[in-house]
């Protein structure tokens, strides 16, 4: 080996360690007390229960880059824009799947904004039927449809809105890939990605034939890396009544075996969000008796109601405080986006729990129940029971870094090595490469002027 060659490999030894002195102190930066957290890069799964005042609104991160809004909010600017104001904070340009759970205004109000906001792939739409009003009538195309395009069975109920008519409008007009919930259709009660890292199913509703709009809501499933999420719109007594029949009658494998863990009463969620804003007339004990099977596990969910501050209905009711602290979940554990605004979950591919919510709340606040003249404010009892798994504190996603010369230049960019983009790592490992060449050569050219000197 040459003198040169063996300057050009100790330069690049030099470079490999200097750079590697940096990833290390990098990683550093990522560790709390020691122990490594779950940092945003490793976070799979992201899903967030947005604040949009008394309405719904979830938006779901999937591990394989694809996306999720399950409704859309009121129709007003303060509940439809802070979505709107969330998705862009996101960097949403497309939604991948919308679900809209139910006709009412709550939940599908702000659909048609979403619809000129965004580009939507598929819909999922609720099991009845779109009929405008009486000086505007619609004519809904699911009536026509055929599989998993139209409605089925025996019943289908009407609702005659304006609201719900040009919901279905705008996704008609956006989309030719919109579905009727259907729990039994096996084509498309499930959605995955190629090799089922996650699953999203959908539930309910068993029956087609509810007298409230309410009962249309599906109960859906989210699972990924053994971490379980349970969310059901505004889903009432009679939708979570038939759904805890079914569990009770149904075969193991029946329909992809999508119920297998409730039918043997193993199923235990992590998160649960309240049906219908925390109402007295949702979240049953009989329905979380089979998504939480497990008493003693019950002190690690979280549960989230979405409702506005101050509402007329007096969400979440009492009876729906007091019924969670009596089955055995911890008030810790208890969030609510009138209180704590948006609530943000990450779960990494190790299934590792972590939350962070807009703001904060205590305990005594979190268990008070809305007011109306008809329902006095009431506090629920705290079991103190405390969780005994931890939650870590969800970090924020990674910055793109400086993508252009202004932010290259600007010096801000590069206090906090943190969040450093790919093009400042490699400035700084190719900078570290020309300084250790630089000194290699130093060094090279003195040792030849000693030699000169001693000649």
């Amino acid at each position: 080996m040459n003198k040169a060659v063996k300057i050009i490999f100790a330069a690049a030894l030099c470079a490999a360690l200097s750079v590697s002195v940096l990833a290390f102190t990098f990683t550093l930066a990522q560790t709390s007390n020691g122990i490594r957290v779950a940092y945003a890069d490793e976070i799979g799964l992201r899903v967030s229960f947005i604040d949009c005042g008394q309405a719904d609104s979830c938006y779901i991160e999937f591990p394989d880059g694809k996306n999720m809004l399950i409704d859309a909010g009121e129709n007003k600017s303060e509940s439809y824009g802070s979505i709107i104001e969330f998705l862009d904070g996101e960097g949403v340009t497309t939604i991948d799947y919308f679900i809209m759970t139910h006709s009412d205004s709550d939940h599908i109000g702000g659909a048609v904004k979403i619809f000129e906001e965004y580009e939507i792939g598929i819909v999922y739409r609720p099991h009845q039927q779109a009929t405008g009003t009486s000086s505007n009538p619609y004519t809904d195309p699911a009536l026509k449809g055929e599989g998993k395009y139209g409605f089925y069975g025996d019943t289908v109920e009407e609702k005659a809105t304006a609201t719900y008519a040009n919901a279905m409008k705008a996704a008609y007009a956006e989309t030719s890939e919109v579905y009727v919930f259907n729990p039994f259709d096996e084509e498309i009660s499930r959605i995955t990605d190629a090799t089922s890292t996650y699953t999203f199913d959908f539930l309910s509703p068993i029956n087609t034939d509810y007298s409230d709009a309410n009962d249309y809501s599906p109960i859906m499933v989210l699972s990924y890396a053994g971490r379980d999420i349970v969310m059901t719109g505004d889903a009432e007594k009679e939708n979570e009544a038939d759904f805890v029949e079914y569990i009770k009658t149904a075969k193991l494998g029946d329909y992809g075996g999508h119920y297998d863990r409730m039918i043997k009463g193993e199923f235990n969620a992590d998160i649960v969000k309240a049906g219908h804003h925390g109402s007295s007339t949702s979240t049953s004990e009989a329905f979380l008796n089979i998504m939480c099977a497990n008493e003693d596990k019950r002190v690690n969910c979280f549960t989230i109601f979405s409702c506005g501050t101050d509402n007329t209905y007096g969400h979440p009711h009492i009876e729906t405080l007091t019924r969670v602290m009596d089955m055995g979940f911890s008030a810790e554990r208890l969030l609510r986006t009138d209180l704590n605004g948006d609530i943000r979950f990450g779960v990494s591919s190790e299934g590792k729990i972590s939350v962070s919510t807009e703001k904060d709340a205590d305990i005594t606040a979190k268990l008070t129940s809305g007011h109306t003249d008809k329902r006095p404010t009431e506090t629920a009892k705290d079991n103190g029971l405390k969780p005994n798994e931890a939650a870590d504190l969800l970090p924020d996603k990674p910055s793109d870094g400086c993508t252009s010369d202004n932010e290259l230049f600007d010096p801000e960019s590069w206090k906090d090595p943190t969040k450093y983009s790919a093009v400042q790592w490699l400035i700084i490992a190719a900078a570290v490469i020309v300084i250790v060449l630089i000194i290699v050569i130093a060094v090279r050219s003195s040792s030849k002027r000693r030699r000169r000197r001693r000649r």
